[in-house]
């Protein structure tokens, strides 16, 4: 029995092992995808979890499929599709370690993942449906699914958590506005975003003001992430801003996914806000220690020993 359901699309990514990007590289295969990081973090935190989507019949998806397993992620409404292709993306680094994304995910399995799909899906015990900006983007099959789900959310009381996680090549920036905005003010229990996220939402100010006014929108809890420079979390309770841990620096990727997953177990458990921006802190922290997103999220065991020795910067 899962309390958490997470849907979006997972994606197989490959890692460059060379820095510079003119070379031909060797890569290392690493498991993606936003709410699937999510999903991953938040079962490795001890909570029941399951994933909504569809997988290729390719050895990406298998590998996917595995890596939940592996990780006790309830996979009971993930559908194969053997017309599509799992969605799969190349991350290469140039001489100053910077990122850079190469896609290849149009009309995938997960992207024609329709409402039709949806409606056989249970929610039935789940306390938290977790999805983002990119599950909403991929496709209007997509985007139909997400409201599906968020309206029956809404009836059955399960709160839902929302990412922002603008991606420009997936849709016009008036589409993204518009859909996010009506998902904050109308759906979203929980709100994750960056500062440059909240920038495209026409947001001004610190990141203590945004998350104000996110919270006046609709929102219960807004956390509004920053990087290396820690968080800000709102609630109608009060404002916390907690800065970042003092970490070595592998890889970034998966950090902000590893925060929101701890963030829904903070809702969770009831955690105040304080405590819950310490803890989502922590865990953000802990997976920037290695390549890939999902390598390094970290366990509650070692989440628990991290905090008890290591101090903010």
């Amino acid at each position: 029995m899962s309390e958490v359901a997470c849907f979006g699309e997972p994606l197989v990514g490959f890692y460059a092992k060379q820095d510079i990007i003119e070379e031909l590289p060797s890569f290392t295969m690493v498991i993606g995808g936003d709410t699937s990081n999510v999903a991953l973090g938040v079962a490795k935190l001890g909570h029941p979890t399951m994933y909504i989507t569809k997988l290729g019949d390719d050895i990406f998806g298998k590998q996917i499929w595995k890596t939940w397993k592996e990780a006790s992620v309830d996979t009971s409404y993930v559908f194969i599709d053997d017309s599509h292709q799992t969605g799969v993306y190349f991350t290469l680094f140039d001489s100053d370690k910077k990122h850079h994304f190469v896609y290849i995910r149009r009309d995938s399995a997960a992207a024609n993942f329709s409402v039709k799909d949806a409606e056989t899906v249970s929610l039935k015990n789940i306390e938290i449906f977790h999805l983002s900006g990119i599950s909403q983007a991929i496709s209007r099959h997509g985007l139909e699914s997400s409201f599906y789900f968020m309206r029956k959310c809404k009836q059955m009381g399960i709160t839902i958590s929302y990412d922002v996680n603008y991606r420009s090549a997936l849709w016009s920036q008036e589409l993204f506005k518009s859909v996010a905005w009506f998902t904050i003010k109308h759906f979203a229990y929980l709100v994750t975003l960056s500062l440059d996220e909240a920038r495209e939402l026409g947001l001004r100010g610190n990141p203590k003001e945004i998350a104000k006014k996110l919270i006046r929108k609709g929102p219960k809890i807004v956390a509004v992430k920053l990087g290396n420079e820690g968080c800000v979390v709102s609630s109608l309770e009060g404002t916390e801003y907690l800065k970042a841990f003092d970490v070595p620096v592998v890889d970034t990727v998966g950090a902000g996914d590893a925060f929101t997953a701890a963030m829904i177990v903070g809702i969770l458990e009831h955690m105040n806000l304080k405590h819950m921006a310490y803890f989502a802190n922590a865990v953000a922290s802990l997976v920037c220690k290695s390549v890939g997103s999902t390598s390094s999220q970290p366990t509650r065991k070692e989440v628990k020993k991290f905090m008890g020795v290591k101090k903010h910067t």
